[in-house]
């Protein structure tokens, strides 16, 4: 499942596996997706970190924590967020999953805790703004252009 994403889609998910054992989840939820994505110093994490309430993600993720298990899963927002990852890229006819498809997959499958929601956006942020410019950094993006393999 994991040879079409980029190492640093694959460093994303590592890292939010570790968020979540971090803050104690037995799962892998969007938040913790967010949380790892909006650390990445590129343009999305840039364009996340300023469109993300990270405490408010901090405290919902402390909520959230459940008894360790010895091997994660993935929630179904999550499973979600990453199936329209592939969705994203497909449109854009890319043959991998970058940071950007991982970002606009989770704007697309909103928060499951609630609905409508891309997880603990700050207040007022603008989600067609976010979802137009993370569009753009994923259109640019290309697989086949040495910058892009470099990024990737």
């Amino acid at each position: 499942m994991w040879e079409p994403f980029g190492a640093r889609a694959r460093r994303t998910i590592v890292r939010a596996q570790e968020v979540a054992h971090l803050f104690g989840s037995g799962f892998i939820g969007t938040e913790h997706i967010a949380f790892a994505l909006a650390e990445g110093d590129d343009e999305v994490g840039h364009l996340l970190a300023n469109a993300l309430d990270r405490e408010a993600i901090r405290e919902r993720l402390g909520s959230l924590s459940e008894a360790p298990r010895s091997e994660l899963v993935f929630t179904r927002g999550a499973k979600r967020s990453i199936e329209l990852a592939f969705v994203n890229a497909r449109r854009l006819n890319h043959n991998y999953i970058g940071v950007a498809h991982l970002a606009l997959g989770l704007l697309d499958a909103g928060d499951p805790l609630d609905p409508g929601d891309p997880p603990a956006l700050v207040p007022g942020g603008d989600v067609t703004a976010l979802r137009a410019a993370l569009a753009a950094v994923a259109a640019d993006d290309d697989p086949t252009a040495t910058r892009a393999k470099q990024i990737e």
